[in-house]
C-alpha cells in the first residue's frame, strides 16, 4: 500500500466542541495515522497519513460537516511528506 500525507486546517466552530476527540475516533476507525491539534488562531490542524482512498474519505467527512457539534466554515489541505507515526493521536 502506498501511503500519502495530508495536512488539513479546519476553520469555524472547531474548538471546544469535541472536534479533536471525534476526529481521533474517526481516524482510528478508518485506520489513519497522524495527529490532530488545536492552533492558537482558533483553527484545528489535522495531519493524516494513509492511502489515497482513506484520505479521500477524510476530506469527504469534513466536507459533510465533520463531527457533531462542530461547524466547519472552510478547510484547506495540502500534501506533506509521510512521517513514520504508528498511530493517530490528539496533541495538546
Amino acid at each position: 500500500m502506498i501511503k500519502y500525507g495530508l495536512i488539513i486546517h479546519a476553520y469555524g466552530r472547531v474548538q471546544g466542541v469535541g472536534f479533536r476527540y471525534q476526529t481521533f475516533r474517526w481516524a482510528k476507525s478508518n485506520k489513519l495515522t497522524g495527529y490532530v491539534c488545536n492552533l492558537h488562531d482558533g483553527s484545528v490542524k489535522i495531519v493524516a497519513y494513509g492511502d489515497a482512498e482513506q484520505l479521500k474519505k477524510l476530506t469527504h467527512w469534513l466536507e459533510q460537516g465533520g463531527p457533531p457539534g462542530a461547524r466547519i466554515d472552510n478547510f484547506s489541505s495540502y500534501p506533506c511528506a509521510v512521517e513514520d507515526i504508528a498511530d493517530f493521536s490528539v496533541r495538546h
